[in-house]
């Protein structure tokens, strides 16, 4: 990919997350409210983000409306609530990478004629929940690692473009609260306070 197009697609992506933040506080890009929160017993809830994006190909994480780090942020504060005194869980964000990979086309006079997948975005997420200082004593922890793939067509527009990747975020956060939720609920069973 040319620097060109790099600028022009970082342009385009901050002017977009600038108008889209709102919607996702909205749950524009993932609501997840439908479901009970998971209460736990612990004084406060704390992001945390051990991933930095490296801003460069092939990662294009930073080029996303709504980063895949955005989307576990919400999750967290969609679907962990504080309900003790003391302690904390720290959601802990490894890793929320999606790389670009230029896929083969088709050449000579049929590649005049055909509309070929042209690039494939690979994104992974790998999260901890780490729970220290309950009142009970507590302290324990659980990892949930999701990824996913898809691809778009040579001829995709920036705003199609976009959309597909956005769509695989919020598939890769549906499938981050299909691991924790049982995840927390079975190994840190002790800290859940069952509302």
């Amino acid at each position: 990919m040319g620097t060109e197009k790099m600028l022009r697609r970082l342009f385009i992506a901050t002017c977009l997350s600038f108008a889209a933040l709102p919607a996702l506080a909205q749950g524009g890009a993932l609501d997840l409210s439908a479901k009970d929160p998971i209460t736990l017993d612990v004084a406060s809830i704390e992001v945390e983000s051990e991933y930095v994006a490296p801003m460069k190909e092939p990662n294009v994480d930073h080029l996303i409306t709504i980063t895949p780090s955005d989307a576990v942020r919400l999750w967290a504060s969609q679907r962990l609530k504080a309900g003790g005194s003391q302690g904390r869980a720290r959601v802990v964000i490894r890793d929320a990478s999606v790389r670009e990979k230029e896929l083969p086309r088709t050449t000579g006079i049929k590649g005049w004629f055909t509309k070929d997948q042209s690039e494939e975005y690979d994104g992974k997420l790998q999260v901890d929940i780490i729970v220290e200082g309950t009142a009970r004593g507590f302290s324990g922890s659980v990892s949930a690692t999701v990824t996913r793939s898809t691809s778009v067509r040579e001829d995709v527009s920036l705003a199609e473009r976009d959309k597909t990747m956005l769509a695989m975020v919020k598939e890769m956060a549906a499938d981050l609260d299909r691991q924790m939720d049982p995840a927390i609920k079975s190994n840190l069973f002790p800290v859940v306070i069952i509302q």
